[in-house]
């Protein structure tokens, strides 16, 4: 149960990261086609940060709860640690989840590669490490 809660906690942090990206980029890219068919013009960029913060709080706290039931259920924490981290096995799977998503998001916008290397790297670091560890406690 411990796994399920630290999966949790380490959801809702990423949901903070999440907010502080994507309340960015709407501001950077307030001009763009597609944000105005979604949210109109009138519609202040700061007041965006809420239904963004909603909508990622839930998102990342329930892949937050699947990845802590996965290593409670996979008995990950019994395996052995790497780098600092009390399950390399799981590790390496974050790892690979977090690498997922740079090609194509550095295809695409190549211009803000700082921030998905800075998220891939919250989410490695969140999960990877934060999650196992506040399991053992």
């Amino acid at each position: 149960m411990e796994a399920v809660i630290a999966g949790w906690v380490a959801g809702y942090a990423m949901a903070m990261a999440s907010t502080l990206a994507l309340t960015f980029l709407a501001i950077r890219t307030r001009e763009s086609p597609v944000l105005k068919r979604w949210v109109d013009s009138e519609v202040s960029t700061a007041l965006l940060a809420v239904p963004i913060f909603m909508g990622a709080m839930l998102a990342w706290t329930m892949v937050g709860l699947i990845l802590g039931s996965v290593y409670e259920l996979g008995d990950l924490g019994s395996r052995g640690d790497a780098l600092g981290s009390p399950s390399g096995p799981f590790l390496l799977g974050v790892a690979a989840l977090a690498w997922l998503p740079l090609p194509p998001l550095l295809i695409v916008w190549r211009r803000y590669w700082w921030l998905w290397c800075a998220m891939s790297g919250a989410f490695l670091g969140l999960f990877g490490w934060l999650m196992p560890l506040l399991a053992d406690r």
